[in-house]
Parts: structure tokens; sequence; C-alpha cells
């Protein structure tokens, strides 16, 4: 999923995850966040993490929905 702030200038985007062996981690997200192109944070989440945030930032700050990533991003962290 891919959050836009009014303006544009930042992104909260969230990837599945998937181990070395292709297996899908379920519950478990990549969390990037972008500012003015330029890549600030990188972390896994749980669901309930990115549900609260996505929540969070739809409902009090104006973000909107702009994409929905479905092709899962290898994870090397230890989960």
């Amino acid at each position: 999923m891919q959050l836009t702030a009014k303006g544009g200038s930042m992104l909260l985007d969230f990837y599945p995850i998937k181990g070395w062996d292709d297996i899908t981690i379920p519950g478990k997200f990549l969390r990037i966040l972008t500012f003015r192109g330029e890549t600030q944070t990188k972390r896994i989440v749980s669901s309930e993490i990115m549900d609260s945030e996505v929540i969070d930032r739809v409902d009090n700050y104006g973000y909107n929905v702009t994409d929905y990533h479905t092709i899962p991003q290898y994870s090397s962290q230890q989960l």
C-alpha cells in the first residue's frame, strides 16, 4: 500500500515481505518513508501497526491511498 501526503512530498509505502526461501511472511510488512524522493527510514512492522498508521494518516493528516503493493520484498532481518 502507498500513502501520499497532500502536495506529494511525503510517501509512506508498505510492502509484504518474504524470506530468502521465497516464502511470504504473514502479518509482517516493509515500511518505507520517503520525503522529497529520499528514503528516510525502512523497517519491518506488524499488520496491526500498519493498519493503525494507515488509519491515522488518512483520517487525521489527509493522506491518500495512491497504490497497492502486492509483490513481496526480500527481508534478511530476523523476525
